[in-house]
């Protein structure tokens, strides 16, 4: 499973993603990015059960220096990613809080931000956008 952090200021509406910068480039993807060859498909249907995003709360906070109280799940599922050689479920965890919290490791991008990344990226990124604000 990975994940996409997400901050969305509750009076200006402004939506900022944490972006890390790995070896192999640039991904909203936590905690590793997507292999680059991904395809993002929204109507894939798992086999087996899948866990709840929520018991990533805990290792990604720690990862991105928040307190877990500080995250939440913001949507189970953006959609599902196929790699090489396997399905993977993409969520999303909303930073509470009307501050954007000083972190290290990465950076917070905007919509504007966007065409650095994979398209497979960008395509969830739409779909976080969307599960925020709504269409």
């Amino acid at each position: 499973m990975r994940v996409i952090v997400a901050h969305l200021h509750a009076i200006s509406a402004r939506l900022h993603f944490w972006l890390v910068e790995y070896d192999t480039g640039p991904s909203v993807c936590l905690p590793t990015p997507l292999a680059k060859l991904s395809i993002l498909h929204d109507d894939h249907e798992p086999t087996n059960l899948v866990p709840h995003p929520a018991q990533m709360v805990r290792a990604i906070a720690e990862l991105i220096g928040l307190k877990p109280e500080q995250l939440s799940v913001a949507s189970a599922t953006l959609g599902w990613v196929e790699q090489p050689g396997e399905w993977t479920p993409v969520a999303l965890l909303r930073i509470n809080g009307d501050q954007l919290p000083n972190l290290e490791g990465g950076r917070f991008i905007t919509l504007m931000d966007l065409l650095q990344l994979p398209i497979t990226e960008r395509l969830l990124l739409r779909n976080a956008y969307e599960a925020l604000l709504g269409d």
